[in-house]
């Protein structure tokens, strides 16, 4: 199987979105604990399911966002 390199600009471009992607969520998880700590609460769901949630974060982003981006570059150009 020959790599394709319109395939590898385009998970390129998908790496660089799940990062953006990645970062936005992850500011979201921290300001929903923060707002929960704040109004006085334990941190809510986002405290207590953190770890899961940062594996969800990190790894949906970062590894499928390149895979769609290789899979739709090689199949727009060829």
């Amino acid at each position: 199987m020959s790599v394709s390199v319109a395939g590898l600009i385009g998970a390129g471009l998908g790496l660089y979105l799940g990062w953006l992607d990645q970062k936005i969520l992850k500011g979201m998880l921290q300001a929903a604990e923060m707002k929960n700590r704040q109004a006085g609460g334990d941190g809510g769901v986002a405290a207590r399911y953190r770890a899961p949630l940062l594996v969800l974060i990190y790894g949906v982003p970062m590894i499928g966002f390149p895979l769609v981006g290789y899979w739709a570059g090689s199949s727009l150009v060829g």
